[in-house]
């Protein structure tokens, strides 16, 4: 992603999911150990890949030890994508994980097991679970005008609205690499946001939002949209923004301070 004084370029996501996300209003934390995750190793999954997928099964399944409710969503859609012939129909899907907690690694082991000819990654994990506590019901994150799809070199804008409290927002584009602050930055101040008044992004007007794929041999590029109001003001400070430091920031901030939502598009 480039930025310039009057110009935010941004590549952006895979299909629309808007989502509100829940933390606790007081915090909670169980310490979990020995919770195991596993995933074959097959002529198709390398050893990496299977480690990372056995990760991400123990840290459900470290969530359910943990008492930790979780709900399964997917979404399913149609991408149109020009493959250099003809205009065809990719179909893409995406499946996540929203829970009503956050996880933190205190410690993680890898090792192999064989059962006949098959081998299996398995991930041994000691963490802390974090959870608990009450939303606030009238505090809400409106959020339009943001498409599923976007030609190259087009701009992105919206415009958002809070209801029930006056509230900072904080925006966050993320790929399966990282992420980056959208807003506030260098160029678009932190400022109030006032409840139920629409507010247009960008909220500078000599600022645009770049749609611009970053590397053009790609026939589309895709990264995810974390739009979060709080009541307070609470800062990003992390220097490394990955989606888990994100959760952790978010997961510190009572259920009843804040709101988010999230969309996924692609530019082509």
């Amino acid at each position: 992603m480039k930025f310039s004084k009057f110009l935010l370029s941004s590549f952006l996501l895979l299909l629309a999911a808007g989502l509100v996300i829940c933390a606790e209003a007081q915090e909670k934390t169980k310490k979990v150990r020995g919770v195991t995750g596993r995933c074959e190793i097959t002529r198709h999954i390398t050893l990496e890949q299977a480690e990372n997928k056995a990760l991400q099964d123990a840290k459900a399944n470290a969530l359910r030890k943990a008492g930790v409710s979780e709900k399964l969503w997917t979404v399913t859609g149609l991408i149109s994508q020009d493959d250099g012939s003809e205009f065809s129909q990719v179909l893409s899907r995406m499946t996540t994980m929203q829970v009503e907690g956050y996880i933190n690694i205190l410690n993680v082991k890898y090792t192999v097991e064989t059962e006949g000819d098959r081998s299996y990654s398995v991930a041994t994990i000691d963490a802390e679970v974090k959870s608990g506590g009450t939303v606030d019901p009238t505090f809400v994150l409106d959020v339009n005008g943001v498409d599923g799809i976007y030609p190259n070199g087009s701009y992105l804008k919206f415009t958002a609205k809070v209801y029930g409290h006056d509230a900072y927002l904080h925006l966050f584009w993320f790929d399966e690499t990282g992420g980056s602050v959208i807003y506030p930055g260098q160029y678009e101040k932190k400022q109030v946001f006032e409840k139920e008044k629409e507010y247009s992004f960008p909220v500078n007007p000599y600022m645009q939002y770049l749609m611009e794929k970053l590397d053009n041999s790609k026939k589309f590029e895709t990264i995810n949209l974390i739009l979060v109001a709080t009541k307070r003001d609470i800062p990003f400070v992390e220097e490394e923004i990955t989606f888990d430091s994100l959760l952790k920031w978010i997961y510190a901030i009572p259920a009843d301070e804040r709101a988010a939502w999230r969309e996924a598009v692609v530019i082509q």
